[in-house]
């Protein structure tokens, strides 16, 4: 059988996508994978490095544009539905999996068109834009929280979790020192990475008593690694981290985002977090994500405007005297964890 996936942009978007293929490929050795996403997006660096086949079309992102770029993105559209419908012509899929992004908007309608068997994929509470239109189209929406299946066609809303990556069993180890792992996604947060070291002369007190792993993005690193070096921090900084499981595996607390990936391994693995909301997303969709943990006590939450390095180093500074609560918290998390999501996704399309 094969299983052509659509998606485009984030992270958030390419690794749920990522954990489906996992689990679809593992249930037969015939059984075949290929992606459709654009060059500007994540999925152009990282599928081929994990050795999935991946197709391009020519679309331009919706949401947050200009008024001209959007004029553009219309304009292109066509070329873009036919590319998709060539790309699915060629491989002929039995089944269509749109995981959200700009990018799966015409290769969902062109399996539309094209009468394949079609499902999209809703990683956060309130439905992005894309979705919202497409589940008109497809025969069945897949979601991440129960709280989402008001947004969607009765009959067709099904809950699944959120798909994860495979996680290798590590053995978790005692460290030498409490350990922060700080990340703004797959791409980076320029205002955390700011807020982060304007904290750290705030936590002098505990410098030989906490290690930091920090994840930049790409444009961050070069100033992000100077400012360490000069504040005399031994830290580990990264642009991108791949191998993601060796760092949490060695990780006290996360501070990150709350897309609704990076919910889904702090649950699955049960790590204690603060949440700092992507401000800007559709429908403010991540602190929406962020808020349901809240309320079960399962993570802590600081929103953007409120980020500074006063606030940033009080929180990790909470996080390294209380670990009662850190450890309250990693159970919470838990009742979150969906750990066969990309099983109940593949079990629904082949059936």
């Amino acid at each position: 059988m094969r299983l052509l996936i659509a998606n485009g942009g984030t992270g958030g978007h390419l690794y749920p996508g990522i954990a489906v293929a996992q689990e679809f490929l593992s249930r037969h050795p015939e059984n075949e994978v290929l992606f459709v996403g654009t060059r500007r997006g994540m999925e152009a660096a990282i599928l081929p490095q994990l050795n999935y086949p991946v197709a391009f079309i020519a679309i331009h992102p919706w949401m947050g544009k200009s008024f001209w770029e959007k004029i553009k993105t219309v304009m292109i559209f066509p070329v873009s539905l036919a590319q998709s419908a060539r790309i699915m012509l060629r491989f002929r899929p039995d089944f269509v999996l749109g995981v959200g992004g700009y990018a799966s908007f015409p290769v969902m309608m062109a399996a539309f068109l094209l009468r394949k068997r079609r499902a999209i994929h809703e990683q956060n509470i309130i439905p992005g834009l894309t979705n919202r239109i497409l589940a008109r189209l497809v025969c069945e929406v897949f979601v991440s929280f129960e709280a989402s299946t008001a947004y969607f066609p009765e009959k067709k809303a099904v809950f699944t979790g959120n798909p994860i990556r495979k996680f290798r069993e590590l053995e978790l180890k005692k460290q030498e020192f409490f350990t922060v792992f700080i990340f703004g996604g797959s791409q980076g947060a320029h205002s955390l990475n700011w807020a982060m070291l304007d904290a750290l002369p705030l936590l002098f007190e505990l410098k030989d008593k906490i290690h930091i792993i920090h994840q930049t993005g790409r444009g961050d690193l070069r100033w992000v690694k100077s400012a360490y070096f000069q504040s005399q921090w031994k830290a580990e900084i990264y642009d991108f981290i791949q191998n993601i499981e060796s760092i949490y595996a060695k990780s006290d607390y996360v501070i990150c985002r709350a897309g609704a990936s990076s919910l889904g391994e702090l649950s699955f693995l049960r790590k204690a977090s603060t949440l700092i909301p992507y401000p800007h997303a559709a429908r403010n969709h991540q602190e929406q994500n962020a808020r349901v943990l809240e309320k079960q006590q399962a993570a802590r939450v600081l929103l953007d405007w409120q980020l500074n390095g006063i606030r940033l180093a009080q929180e990790i500074k909470w996080a390294f005297h209380h670990p009662r609560e850190l450890e309250e918290m990693r159970k919470n998390i838990v009742r979150f964890s969906q750990p066969y999501a990309a099983r109940a996704i593949v079990d629904e399309l082949t059936r």
